[in-house]
């Protein structure tokens, strides 16, 4: 009889666990889990500034946008350093300043960015860089340098901040240097003035919060506070904005929050993953991954998590370090599947997370431009922490290891990116390349109820190419208080059988996937009583 591997419920216990009790390398599927591709880089390591060529330093920020001229669209990518804001350069596939008078800055912990299209329709990008740096700015196509808001504007000076919102028609700002409580917005479709009671521009400290850890925009906001969640709505002067509390659950992680509108936002509290929608919060993580994540999590590293909404997969993705990730690296990614309502996980070395927009190649200009040299599989091997090699260069059209049908090459396309930390800088790397190799385990179960049973025989359900390789390994005990111990690992023969013979009452079985392996659903075995003891 088919068994499916169901959903990841690692916070079940193991014994007639109706899902895996343990994952590594698996997106979640209706059935089972889905191939987890490998991280390619699609940008170089250096960026060129003063004229220099350098290696890029931690990325801390990931931001993208498009340009539509006519018929044609032109993906624009930016990302903050700790002390650089760099755009794409599509000549050089390399990041690069702006112009030679760029500014730079000191010890910059996060960059967030919005876009926002003030009064005559200019279209900006805004960067908030932590409490102790003016909002920065800089036209959506890159250009024109980074410049202070109020370097370009008059009256009160631009808030320093950690969040940043669109919200109606107001840029919005929170956790600022006046106060880690305080939202301020600009004035009324201008996001370049700022002074409080002209033009709607105003500020209100949350007073029973702690701190503003998010906010998400939309035609209503959202404040997100240790405390709870509190609705921001436009209701015109005098007051202009009214903060109405919707929930006691509040977000303890900034850095945390993803969300698809300011109706459906997704957060960390103490107590598990949240997920706001309709005016309700329920915790998602409950009885399925919140103990899992808090015992795997390092506490040390909670300013380095991530979150970001993959567009292609329908996946909230969380990014941290584990207790075993090397110092300054992330090197899990949690996902929860929005459609599904179920969970996956996969283990890659990492910094942090976002969404790109790719830049369109056609195959003539893969074969003779930059570009070829980072797609490339010949020539010099650029590895990340663990000693992956994420990027190749040389090679031209012949030795490209991303498939011509991915995204990668489609311009203004929106999808997950990485930052990884290589050898020779830091990279922008999307899930395209090689499957990662699968482990899942299920809970234990009884083959035969209440009886001793003789394993013979597993059939595994998992899908792939010829050159996938399946394995499994069987454990087997007769109380609950026995240890739990797997045997050696057996191979699927040339008619789908793992041979794995074990004798007991209680068993669980664990599967490795390896190869070009794509789709994992379940098993079969072939199993027989034994006599009562």
């Amino acid at each position: 009889m088919p068994v499916d591997f169901g959903q990841w419920l690692p916070d079940q216990p193991s014994l007639n666990n109706p899902g895996a009790k343990a994952l590594i390398n698996g997106f979640p599927t209706t059935r089972g889990f889905s191939a987890v591709p490998s991280a390619t880089a699609t940008t170089a390591p250096e960026q060129v500034t003063g004229g220099t060529t350098t290696a890029i330093p931690e990325i801390l920020g990931i931001y993208s946008t498009v340009e539509v001229t006519g018929a044609d669209i032109e993906a624009r990518t930016y990302i903050g350093t700790a002390s650089r804001l760099l755009k794409f350069d599509t000549l050089q596939s390399k990041f690069a300043e702006f112009t030679s008078s760029d500014p730079t800055y000191t010890n910059i912990p996060r960059w967030q960015f919005v876009e926002f299209a003030t009064t005559g329709g200019t279209r900006y990008v805004y960067a908030a860089g932590g409490s102790s740096v003016t909002l920065q700015r800089f036209p959506s196509d890159g250009t024109a340098a980074p410049a202070a808001v109020s370097a370009v504007s008059s009256g009160t000076a631009t808030p320093n901040a950690t969040h940043l919102a669109v919200v109606g028609r107001f840029l919005v700002c929170g956790n600022t240097s006046n106060s880690e409580a305080e939202v301020r917005w600009s004035q009324i479709d201008d996001a370049d003035s700022w002074t409080i009671g002209t033009n709607q521009a105003d500020a209100q400290i949350i007073a029973d919060a702690s701190e503003v850890t998010g906010l998400v925009g939309g035609e209503t906001g959202l404040v997100l506070t240790r405390e709870g969640l509190l609705r921001m709505q436009y209701v015109g002067a005098p007051l202009v904005f009214t903060f109405d509390k919707v929930s006691n659950l509040g977000c303890d992680f900034p850095g945390s929050v993803a969300a698809r509108s300011s109706d459906e936002v997704y957060y960390l509290s103490e107590d598990g993953f949240h997920r706001y929608a309709g005016g309700q919060v329920a915790n998602i993580g409950a009885q399925r991954v919140n103990d899992f994540f808090f015992s795997d999590f390092d506490r040390d590293a909670a300013s380095r998590i991530a979150c970001t909404i993959d567009p292609v997969r329908s996946l909230v993705v969380w990014s941290y370090g584990s207790k075993s990730a090397d110092t300054d690296t992330n090197d899990t990614l949690l996902v929860y599947d929005y459609t599904l309502d179920r969970w996956g996980m996969a283990r890659i070395d990492h910094t942090t997370v976002g969404v790109t927009r790719q830049v369109g190649r056609t195959l003539e200009s893969l074969d003779t431009d930059a570009s070829a040299t980072i797609f490339a599989r010949d020539g010099t091997e650029v590895q990340d922490r663990a000693g992956n090699t994420v990027l190749t260069r040389g090679g031209g059209i012949d030795s490209l290891t991303i498939s011509f049908d991915s995204a990668a090459y489609q311009g203004g396309q929106s999808i997950l990116a990485l930052a990884q930390d290589t050898t020779d800088g830091t990279v922008l790397s999307t899930l395209s390349g090689t499957p990662l190799p699968l482990t899942v385990q299920t809970g234990e179960f009884e083959p035969v109820e209440t009886r001793h049973a003789m394993l013979r025989s597993v059939f595994p359900h998992i899908d792939g190419a010829a050159d996938a390789e399946i394995r499994a390994q069987v454990s087997a005990r007769t109380r609950q208080v026995d240890s739990q111990i797997f045997g050696q690992v057996a191979t699927v023969n040339s008619s789908n059988i793992i041979p794995l013979r074990k004798a007991g009452r209680y068993m669980a079985l664990k599967f490795l996937a390896s190869g070009n392996w794509s789709e994992a659903h379940g098993f079969s075995f072939d199993a027989t009583a034994q006599g009562r003891r």
